[in-house]
């Protein structure tokens, strides 16, 4: 039913293809995942599907469909145009504030939906906001999703090692099992921030870095700031500055009161939605 016209991407996972439906002449995205036994699906595809499936939502990737193919687990996705990512990589000057808050109503408005389905996402990124060829923007790549502990999870705890650096909320940089939705707000807070700064907000160069860098925007975590964190697993690991937050405002200066406010609720050592 699918025909293949070329190779699109490709990750650990496997390789996705943009491909033809030959029932409906439309374009799709064929993402392949590699099985290494062909008796059971492994644990990250399957949670794919399972997220996937649980969310419906027009800013949240739907799949269309899913089939085996030889020694791959096939999902059958709409064809999206491009990347937030390579969005923001070709441009010179931050997007216009229009743009900025059309692209940040709908990200948020498809991270709602997938925590009101009891998923995390746990990789929000540049990189996993898609635009459609209708300015319709959306979530996708739930690869590292998981059930929320609060929701329909299992309660078995969490790898702390989800998500890319850039973007890991400091209670995963400190080691925490047992972190929920807010991981992701965090996320959504630097992809929106990255809006106006173009490039990301916090890039460490690795895990210790990122933290720092993190104690360098908030403060330093005291109890008043961030009661839990000495519960966490790497906090007496790490001996982290005394220091101030700094304005966001200073980082921005080009943001709106509202946008900084924002991310104020967003950018906090325990994020608010």
């Amino acid at each position: 039913r699918y025909a293949k016209l070329h190779r699109i991407g490709e990750g650990s996972f496997g390789q996705v293809f943009r491909a033809t439906d030959t029932r409906t002449g439309r374009d799709v995205a064929l993402k392949h995942i590699r099985l290494r036994d062909l008796r059971s699906l492994p644990a990250a595809a399957l949670r794919e599907v399972l997220a996937l499936r649980a969310v419906e939502h027009p800013n949240v990737m739907r799949l269309v469909a899913t089939y085996t193919h030889g020694a791959n687990l096939v999902l059958v996705l709409p064809l999206m145009r491009l990347s937030l990512h390579a969005v923001l990589d070709q441009r010179a000057t931050p997007l216009p504030e229009r743009a900025v808050r059309d692209i940040g109503a709908q990200l948020l408005a498809g991270l709602a939906a997938t925590h009101e389905a009891g998923v995390m996402h746990r990789d929000v990124k540049p990189g996993n906001v898609l635009f459609g060829g209708d300015g319709m923007v959306q979530l996708a790549d739930f690869g590292q999703a998981r059930l929320r502990p609060d929701g329909c999870g299992d309660g078995a705890p969490l790898t702390a090692h989800v998500g890319t650096r850039w973007y890991r909320a400091p209670e995963l940089l400190l080691g925490s099992t047992s972190y929920g939705a807010p991981v992701d707000m965090w996320a959504a807070g630097c992809v929106l921030a990255q809006l106006y700064t173009l490039s990301p907000l916090l890039a460490g160069a690795s895990d210790i870095d990122q933290m720092f860098r993190v104690v360098a925007l908030l403060g330093s975590p005291t109890s008043q700031r961030w009661p839990a964190a000495t519960s966490l697993p790497d906090h007496g690991k790490l001996q982290l500055p005394e220091c101030e937050p700094t304005p966001l405002g200073t980082l921005m200066p080009h943001a709106p009161d509202e946008a900084l406010a924002l991310l104020d609720r967003l950018l906090r050592y325990e994020p608010r939605a």
